[in-house]
């Protein structure tokens, strides 16, 4: 696997857990292997800019910033690895230790994330997309609490708008009942034996899902969903990035 390891820049300090003298770890996997086909242009999505600054390093920031994380992997194309060196140095971002070369798929890009990991059965993952650039801190946080006393835990939002089922020629066929129904974001955060195990027992039975709670419920892991929030949108168009 190539991977870089930021090691050689900076050491990386160690932080005390507040999960009653727990010493569980806490790390970030960013999949950033999109080429942003449906978004258009040369450039991938995550690496234009907002305010000055890449999508990218935005949503890493929110974790960087949070003292209970220990490490953060980014999956990336290998044709973009200089530039995320370039956006670690420039924002300091010494918890972001690897990049690693990401699959075709996200969850290709998922497991490559987590087997480059040194990891305990119990510590926390997130997984965090790169284009949902304005997650806030307090959220992260919350969903670490959740994880201490959860196997799985996922953000979401009820869904308001009427939802219909159609067929290949776009007739209606069904619709469908919105009650209980919810719009999943991330990060989503995971014990690390449990999502390695889930992975396995997936790409075994090549099932390919869309996120990683999807194959968490496969193994038969129950997910809790808390609130999200509606400010982490994803970036999927060009009328997102306004």
């Amino acid at each position: 696997m190539d991977f870089f390891n930021f090691d050689e820049y900076s050491k990386i300090p160690k932080y005390k857990l507040n999960f009653s003298g727990s010493k569980m770890k806490i790390k970030v996997i960013i999949p950033a292997s999109g080429t942003g086909s449906r978004f258009g242009g040369s450039l991938p999505k995550q690496f234009l800019k907002i305010g000055g600054r890449e999508i990218l390093a935005l949503s890493a920031g929110a974790f960087h910033q949070i003292k209970r994380i220990d490490e953060i992997v980014i999956a990336a194309r290998k044709e973009y690895f200089e530039r995320i060196k370039l956006i670690i140095r420039k924002n300091n971002f010494y918890k972001i230790r690897k990049i690693i070369e990401g699959g075709k798929l996200r969850q290709d890009s998922v497991y490559r994330g987590l087997m480059c990991l040194e990891c305990e059965d119990d510590d926390i993952i997130l997984v965090h997309d790169s284009v949902r650039p304005f997650i806030s801190q307090e959220k992260i946080t919350e969903l670490i609490n959740e994880a201490a006393e959860n196997d799985c835990v996922i953000p979401g939002l009820p869904v308001s708008e009427t939802l219909k089922r159609v067929n290949g020629k776009n007739f209606v066929t069904e619709t469908i009942d919105r009650n209980n129904i919810m719009a999943i974001q991330t990060p989503q955060a995971f014990r690390y034996g449990m999502l390695r195990k889930a992975f396995e027992k997936a790409m075994a039975d090549k099932i390919t899902v869309t996120d990683e709670s999807g194959i968490a419920e496969y193994s038969g892991i129950k997910v809790k969903v808390i609130e999200g929030e509606r400010r982490n949108i994803k970036i999927t168009t060009k009328s997102d990035i306004y």
